[in-house]
This record gives C-alpha cells, structure tokens and sequence, in this order.
C-alpha cells in the first residue's frame, strides 16, 4: 500500500511547509511520496494543482491519494486515525477545527444547490456526508480510476463539493470520521477575492447540476440573493448606504432650491447662497483636517485616540464660531440683516464637527450606514420644513431661523449617539495628545483652506464685481454640479480606509484599486456630464423660470467638470495614503491662486459665464497635474520593488 500525500501551495511560507512535512513523517507511514504542487507562479486553480499532483501519484502507482491545504496541522495523529475512515467510505475527511468551530463534514441544499459545512456532532463515528472539505480529503485509488480528475474549471472552491457529488452518484461511499481531528487555520480568510470566487464557484455548481424546477426557484428568489450577496461585503454596503443616502439628500435639496426659485425674488436667493458660502468660509479650520486624519490613520492607530480628536474638533467649532460672525461684520459692514443671517447659519459649524464625528466612528467601525439613516432622517425632517415655511411666509429671515433651530437638534441627536457608541467620551477643554494629531492633520487642514477658497472665492468676486443678482444666476447653475459631486463625497469617506489599509500592506493592489476606480469613475462623470449638456435645455427651463434662464447655459457648462473632479477625488486620496498629501497643498494653492486672478480678471466682461469656463478648465488642469504626481508615484515605487 502507497500514500500519496498532495499539498498545492501559493505565496506559501517555506517555514509551513516545513512544518507540514515534519508532520506528514511523524505519523508513520513507511510507503509514502509527497507531491508539493506550486501555484505562485502560474496559479491555474486549486483544482488544477490537485490533479497535476493526482497524476503523478498515478504514475508512481500510489493507492491513496490524501489531499492536503498547506495551512492545516497534522500533529498528533497516526496512520490508523486516517486509514480508520476507509472502513466504511471510499472518500472521506475528519472533524475539522476552524474558528473555534469544529465541522463534521458539508451537506447540499437540494433546493438551491449550495453546499454548507455541518456543526452538529454526529452520534457514530463514521457518518455519510454529501461532501468533505477539501482541506483534507482521503480518496482511494478505484474512484480516481472511474470518476476521472476534479472539474479544473473551478478555480477556487466547490471542486470539493463537486468532486464528491460525483462520486456519490457513481454509488461511491462519502463521509466523515469524527475520529479523525485536525486544525484548519484557514489563511483564505484573510483573501479579498473570498466572496467573489465563492460565489462564482457556488453558481458554477449550480448550473452544472441544478434541474429546471432548481432554477426556476433560484431565478424567483434572486433579489434576495443579491441582497445577501451585497450584505456580507461591508465596502460594498457602506459604499451604497452613503450613496444613496448622499443621493436622497441631494434630491432634497434639489427639491429645495425648486422651491427657493420659486419663492424666492432672485436677489434674496443670492442672499441665501452669500451667507451660506460666508458661514462656510472657515469650516476647513473647524476640522482641521481630522476628517481626512481619521480616515487615513485611525484604521491603523488605535481607536481610543478618536476621543482626543473630537475635543479638538470641538475647541475648533468654538474658535471659528466666533471667526465666522466677526468677519462676517467686517465684510457685510453695516448690513444688520446679513450679519444676523450669519449669525443663525453659523450654528451649522457645531452640527457639522458632531455629525462628522459620528460619520468618522461609524466608518471605522464598518456601519456607515448607521450615520447615513440619520442624515437622511434628519434632511426629510429640516427640508419639510423649510418648504412648508417658504409656502407659508416667504420671508428669507425665518428660513435661516428654521435651518438654525434645526442644526441645533441635529447637534444633540450626534452628540448622544457618540456617547452611546465611546464609553468613557467627556468634552475636555485640555487635551496633551492635541498635538500629536495637529502634527498629521495641519496638511489636510491647508487642503480644506485653499479648496474652500478654490470653490468658493468665484462667488464672492461675483457678488463684488456684479452683485447679488450674478451670485443667485451662477449658484443655480452651479447647483446642478454640486448635486452630482456627492459621488466624490461617498467614494472618499468609504474607500479611504480601505486605501489607507492597503498602502501599509499591498502597494500593488492599491495601484490597481486606483486604476480601476479611476477608470470607473471616470467614464461615470463623462456619462452623465454629456446627459446634462445636451438634454439639459429640455428639462432645464421647468425648473429654472424667469430671472433664472441663463443659469440654463451654466449647468451645461459647469457639469462638464464632473469627470474630472471625480478623477482628481481618486488622485487626491491615493496621495493621501501614500503619505503626499503636501502636493494636493500645492495643487490647490496653485489653482486657487489661478482661478482668482482669471475670475478678477475676466468677471467684469463676461460675468458668471466666465466662472463657469474657468471651472471646467481649472479642473482639466487639476487632472493633468495630479496624473504626473501619481505616475511619478508609482514609477518611483516600480524602482524600489525591483531595487530590492
């Protein structure tokens, strides 16, 4: 009798297989071959590997074949505990420990196809089973003869429980000796790609042997399935979660400025978006870029510096409070209503550091969608109101009461949940580790400065250069843009983690993460940049009536940014993970220093018209340049890789 021991190994550590032929000895086989099918350099699958070292235990006419993955242990048992199972089956494995569960071999759903490892103890040591895993699998020699090879085209997974579902219907015996007890480290855990060639391999099952009333089944309860699907993939759900709710906000909002436009007489609505951008002005200064820290370096520190992090975005709140109402007086002058406006609008400074802090946590801890149900509650609540309010009155005062009252509520609703989530979080005046955050975040908080002066100062030139009227006709248009920059807004709060985790660890599949969102994203924006361009004068003139028809032409116009700033979000925070962070300082510095000097120059002669060309341009030039950074980047990274 000869034993063919068969271990296909990828990226496996010298050291495990080591230990594992350590192992393989000290259970006292005298006749026995070990075939180590390497996969790392050309990786045709599991199922390939397996037959590969099939094959050649054939040749070497070998009566048992015991296929092994590299990451289980042997220890401790003999050859009689792994023949014993030969009593009684013709295919069979033992009870395997793996997550502090011990599995007694798998069972087949007959309705849906799908196979499932079994928990439950058996009563007899020897018991019948659909299927073994295939991280040990004895077969003697007689089925390997009759059933043929395993199905290479599954790559990973299932051609376990393929193999076995064959040689059951070949009238072969499977099953599993609970005698036999070994551990299963399952290093596949830790493999991104699980999921997806779990299930592409599920549904491979599935067809191959799935009958019409099967599929009938399956094709009815594909909506769950798909659900299922998304649910057990946490990017994926937080991605979505904050996309939609990031949508919904958005549409009402949308729904909003109908009804300001409506409402509204055109100088009131440039009012209203004045004091919005003037409360905005030093929000930058409110995070200090800790948003941006939180995302890149709390996934790798240790959560309790968060606590430390939202003192200091508290102590912040205050101090550009009082920043924002002050300069407020300098730039409105004598104008009591606009400072008053400001006044009330500048409470949003404290709802923004709490709901911001809120998002933070619940991104570190995977549940964005628990921050996204409450924004999205939170807007259907303060946008009913405010429509109600503006139907009721018209009057542009009480619209900034009703927003103000409402932030406030908002404040205390986050604060709470934050409370609930971090024992032991208390407001502290004083904080030592302050410092050691400041010392990473002052570089985001630059960014925030110039990219708020970037976006913002167009606005105030054209309320200078030509008024209130301009800045109502102008923010219109531009609201179209705004609405569709929420897609940069949730790509950057869910994949930053996910970026930060992999520049620490796998700079290779952070380059063809980049390539592939980029890609994604970019001929998204171009889609839909080209939808507004040209259906817009269809669609457009139902929403934007009397004073507002040339804020038709902006739209148009400004949208056509889209696909670059998505492009440049996905620059950006591949520069922040790689710790270049400094040079979107520069690109904002740069451009916003442009974009100044062009709108100064070119509003006196073409008004708004011309701040909607100068943010196409400044955008195309804003991709051009981070493009050669993020090249060099990578080129630079090629260089050592190969270097070491």
């Amino acid at each position: 009798m000869k034993i063919a021991f068969i271990i296909v190994i990828y990226q496996t550590p010298s050291e495990e297989i080591s230990r594992l032929k350590k192992e393989i000895t000290d259970i006292g086989f005298s006749n026995y071959n070990i075939y180590i099918i390497d996969n790392t350099i050309i990786n045709r699958g599991y199922a390939a590997g397996v037959n590969q070292g099939i094959r050649s235990a054939l040749k070497e006419k070998c009566d048992y074949f015991f296929i092994l993955n590299p990451d289980i242990s042997l220890k401790g048992i003999t050859k009689n505990n792994l023949l014993s199972g030969g009593e009684g089956f013709d295919v069979w494995g033992g009870a395997m420990k793996q997550n502090n569960q011990i599995y007694y071999g798998g069972v087949i759903d007959r309705l849906r196809m799908t196979g499932g490892l079994i928990n439950r103890k058996p009563i007899s040591r020897l018991t019948s089973a659909d299927f073994v895993s295939g991280s040990l699998m004895i077969i003697k020699k007689p089925v390997v003869e009759k059933l043929g090879f395993f199905d290479e085209n599954y790559f990973m997974y299932y051609e376990d429980v393929d193999f076995c579902y064959r040689a059951r219907k070949f009238g072969f015996k499977v099953g599993i000796d609970s005698g036999l007890k070994y551990q299963h480290f399952e290093k596949s855990q830790h493999n991104s790609k699980k999921e997806f060639w779990l299930s592409k391999s599920r549904w491979r099952f599935f067809f191959k042997y799935g009958n019409l009333k099967q599929k009938t089944y399956e094709f009815f309860r594909l909506p769950k399935t798909l659900f299922e699907t998304v649910i057990k993939r946490k990017f994926l759900v937080n991605f979505l979660s904050f996309n939609l709710s990031s949508f919904i906000n958005k549409l009402l909002n949308f729904i909003l400025f109908i009804f300001l436009v409506k409402y509204l007489k055109v100088e009131e609505y440039g009012i209203y978006n004045l004091i919005w951008a003037q409360s905005a002005l030093f929000t930058p200064l409110v995070d200090l870029g800790t948003t941006s820290y939180g995302l890149v370096y709390l996934p790798t520190e240790k959560k309790d510096q968060f606590k430390t992090l939202f003192n200091l975005r508290l102590i912040l709140s205050l101090v550009v409070f009082l920043l924002t109402i002050l300069s407020s007086v300098f730039l409105f002058k004598n104008n009591i209503n606009l400072i008053s406006y400001t006044f009330l609008l500048s409470f949003t400074i404290f709802s923004n550091m709490f709901s911001g802090s809120y998002l933070i946590i619940t991104s570190l801890k995977g549940k964005l969608f628990q921050s996204s149900i409450l924004s999205v509650l939170f807007n259907i609540v303060l946008i009913s109101s405010l429509i109600f309010t503006l139907a009721l009155r018209k009057n542009i005062g009480l619209i900034f009461l009703v927003i103000s009252a409402f932030y406030n509520i908002y404040s205390i609703v986050n604060y709470l949940l934050l409370k609930k989530d971090l024992t032991g979080l208390a407001i502290k005046l004083l904080d030592k580790n302050w410092f050691t955050v400041i010392k990473k975040s002052y570089v985001f908080v630059l960014i925030g400065i110039f990219a708020n002066l970037y976006f913002k100062a167009d606005l105030f030139l054209l309320n200078y250069l030509k008024g209130e009227k301009a800045v109502a006709v102008y923010s219109a248009g531009y609201k179209f843009l705004e609405a569709l920059i929420f897609i940069a807004a949730s790509y950057t709060i869910s994949a930053t983690p996910v970026l930060a985790k992999l520049a620490k660890g796998n700079y290779q599949r952070l380059i063809k993460r980049v390539k592939r969102d980029g890609s994604l994203l970019f001929v998204l924006g171009f889609v839909v940049s080209l939808i507004i361009f040209f259906f817009g004068p269809i669609f457009l003139p139902f929403i934007l009536k009397h004073g507002y028809q040339p804020s038709i032409t902006i739209a148009q116009i400004v949208c056509l940014a889209l696909p670059f700033i998505l492009i440049n979000t996905i620059f950006y925070n591949f520069l922040y993970v790689s710790d270049k962070a400094h040079v979107v300082v520069y690109l904002f510095v740069s451009q916003f220093l442009i974009n100044f000097l062009l709108n100064l120059w070119l509003i006196p002669n073409y008004s708004y018209f011309a701040s909607a060309y100068l943010t196409v341009f400044s955008e195309i030039i804003n991709t051009v340049i981070s493009f050669i950074f993020v090249y060099e980047n990578f080129r630079r990274r090629r260089k050592l890789v190969s270097a070491s």
